[in-house]
């Protein structure tokens, strides 16, 4: 019964679940709360109700030590981006995303297990919002390589083409204000040094 109380897992949520299986209240913070005190109140008649309240305590822990653990992890993941030609310096691009993809997937996978959990309700806000953070890093990467491969393909036709210029006036002044537009976030991206404030920082 000791051990199960001493239980460093067990949080406040824990110990008023305590308090209602054995129907009575304390301050388990208090200096008076000694084993004198849990015998007087008869705590041990409730000891296995204690002791699967520490349990899941422990299995709670886990859970929020695996959802640290996702938290830590994108706090040092950042894009892989460069120059997009060595004579366009100036521009940006995304190089490879097979690695955030992979990290993204596995990810995502742990949060579907946690959701399964008998735990689920009590990390329900947390894991619902890595699970939307994750979903607009992912949608956010899919959409910038997709564009970035019809920009290098409009690139090569209307950048330094005069006679395209002569020939589609409109599409060309069209193409140089997304070119502007497609630049400008490429090199913010660029500058960003996390992959998820970037990600989800982007207006779409």
């Amino acid at each position: 019964l000791i051990v199960d109380m001493r239980n460093p897992a067990i949080r406040n949520r824990h110990w008023l679940l305590v308090m209602d299986a054995c129907g009575k209240s304390f301050d388990y913070a208090s200096e008076n709360f000694t084993l004198a005190r849990v015998v007087e109140l008869g705590l041990d008649h409730c000891a296995e109700s204690i002791s699967e309240i520490s349990d899941d305590a422990t299995k709670e822990l886990a859970v929020d030590k695996t959802l640290e653990s996702i938290a830590d992890s994108w706090k040092h993941i950042s894009l892989d981006t460069g120059p997009y030609k060595e004579e366009r310096s100036d521009v940006m691009k995304l190089r490879s995303a097979d690695e955030i993809f992979s990290i993204l997937e596995d990810h995502t996978v742990t949060l579907s297990t946690l959701k399964a959990s008998k735990f689920f309700s009590v990390f329900e806000d947390v894991i619902t919002c890595w699970e939307r953070a994750l979903r607009m890093v992912n949608d956010v990467i899919e959409m910038m390589l997709k564009v970035q491969l019809e920009w290098m393909y409009l690139e090569s036709i209307f950048i330094g083409s005069e006679d395209i210029a002569q020939q589609l006036p409109e599409e060309t002044k069209l193409f140089h204000e997304i070119n502007l537009n497609f630049i400008s976030t490429m090199h913010r991206l660029h500058c960003s040094e996390n992959a998820l404030a970037a990600c989800t920082s982007v207006n779409a």
